[in-house]
């Protein structure tokens, strides 16, 4: 009983927190030690990729524009298309008096068309040395254009090309047809024009450019607001006043004109990102809704009075429907692009020769393997692709996480 009443009296509150807090130590050591074991080896593809080295901004078009002079309605008949170069006085648009003579010449040009094909399969179905083995490889052809014209999104010659096409399809069958049918197609075709000419005459006017350029079919009301001229020494909070301004569009305008053949993109850009470029720089613009990339130069950099921002001002010759048509936009401006495999920063060692690379699993062993970086971001490189065995290469797993590794050294 006494033997007791000692032990108890060796166990103390502050001697059983002090063991407990061992204990608990004890325990935090052994999970570690279990985790470490169990975190086996990662690895990452090598991938072959092309990375940007830009900032991203937001900014607006700058042109100089001209308002057509007519309207849209359902009796305007549009001759070019959005982003289509046109010259002073060159017809965009017919204006009909009713819808009754639109319709009319829309069916005088599909007689005329039709007239065409129909002569060129006279021709074709009287000429007996027509070559079907050429004839294929011609149409093979037209139809790889027509398909480019589709893909790029700018219709301009696609209806020619069309027409083309299928005056090809009736040569390659020229010795299945009737000529004399095809002659009474004609005269009917011809008399049939005839009626409807008589109908059309001196019922419609035309809508023409009113300078140079390229035609766009939207008005957004900016035309005489955002203009070079009004760029010239701007600051940023100037240009921001005039871009706040609110806009309202001419109604009913069928369309405006960029006069020239450039314009302007306008960005407001913090200090670090501005002291990137200078004057005369060339760069590549990637628009958030365009799809083509476009060359560009640095025009001007205008800073604040603090110095902290400016604004940047690019200048560009390249055209189509989109550039000419979208206001405000954001950007990537790109300075150089690189292409090579993508490795991770924690995955870069150096081995005992002081060369830099990786560690690559093949099978259950680690290989090192050199690289050599030509661009880094924060949390990776673009390096070169490899041309040895050495060197890392395209596909190529690369241990981003491992203890113990050593060049041909088993990893278990």
């Amino acid at each position: 009983m006494s033997a007791k009443k000692e032990l108890w009296k060796h166990i103390t509150p502050k001697r059983v927190l002090m063991g407990g807090l061992i204990a608990l130590s004890c325990v935090y050591v052994v999970v570690q030690s279990v985790q470490a074991l169990s975190i086996g080896v990662v690895t990452t593809e090598a991938k072959y990729v092309t990375v940007d080295d830009s900032i991203s901004a937001s900014g607006w078009f700058i042109r100089n524009e001209t308002i057509t002079e007519g309207t849209s309605s359902n009796t305007v008949k549009h001759i070019v298309s959005n982003g289509e170069k046109v010259q002073a006085e060159a017809a965009l648009a017919i204006v009909y008096a009713d819808q009754s003579i639109m319709d009319a010449s829309r069916r005088l040009e599909e007689i005329d068309a039709e007239l065409e094909l129909l002569n060129s399969a006279v021709r074709s179905a009287g000429s007996y040395a027509n070559d079907n083995t050429k004839t294929e490889q011609q149409i093979a052809k037209q139809m790889e254009q027509l398909s480019a014209i589709t893909a790029s999104g700018m219709p301009i010659g696609a209806a020619d090309g069309a027409t083309e096409l299928r005056k090809l399809a009736l040569r390659r069958n020229a010795s299945n047809l009737d000529i004399g049918e095809l002659r009474s197609q004609i005269v009917a075709l011809e008399n049939e024009k005839k009626g409807l000419a008589g109908k059309a005459y001196g019922r419609s006017t035309t809508i023409s450019a009113p300078v140079s350029g390229y035609f766009s079919e939207v008005v957004d009301g900016y035309e005489t607001i955002l203009t070079p001229e009004k760029l010239e020494g701007l600051t940023p909070s100037a240009f921001r006043k005039l871009t706040e301004q609110k806009v309202t569009p001419q109604h009913g305008k069928m369309g405006k004109v960029m006069n020239g053949f450039g314009w302007q993109f306008a960005a407001v850009l913090d200090n670090a990102s501005a002291s990137r470029l200078r004057v005369g720089q060339h760069v590549t613009l990637k628009f958030s809704q365009i799809a083509s990339n476009v060359a560009a130069t640095v025009e001007a950099i205008n800073p604040d009075e603090n110095n902290k921002e400016s604004l940047v001002i690019f200048s560009s010759t390249v055209v189509n429907g989109e550039l000419v048509s979208i206001r405000q936009q954001n950007v990537d401006i790109v300075f150089s692009s690189y292409t090579g495999l993508k490795v991770p920063v924690s995955a870069i060692t150096m081995n005992k020769n002081s060369q830099i690379g990786v560690y690559i699993l093949t099978g259950n062993m680690a290989r090192f393997k050199t690289i050599a970086p030509i661009y880094k971001a924060p949390e990776y490189y673009i390096v070169q692709k490899g041309m040895t065995s050495s060197d890392l290469v395209i596909g190529d797993s690369i241990i981003t996480q491992a203890t113990g590794l050593g060049d041909l050294k088993v990893i278990t």
